[in-house]
């Protein structure tokens, strides 16, 4: 299954995050300082991630 071509790829909050990978929000956090899980996108003060990319680590392609 391949969405990197998502022509409006969506942003996601960590709750959205945590649920799709069935992982607490420290086990994401670790992992991203480890450069094993993608980083997230600041808006203000909110962190979010691209759907694109969670669906990577989702079908084990990242790191890619």
């Amino acid at each position: 299954m391949n969405h990197d071509n998502t022509p409006h790829d969506v942003l996601l909050p960590i709750k959205a995050v945590c649920e799709i990978v069935a992982r607490s929000r420290a086990s994401i956090y670790r992992d991203i300082q480890r450069k094993t899980f993608p980083a997230a996108q600041k808006q203000g003060r909110s962190s979010r991630w691209r759907r694109s990319e969670i669906m990577k680590v989702v079908e084990g392609r990242y790191p890619s």
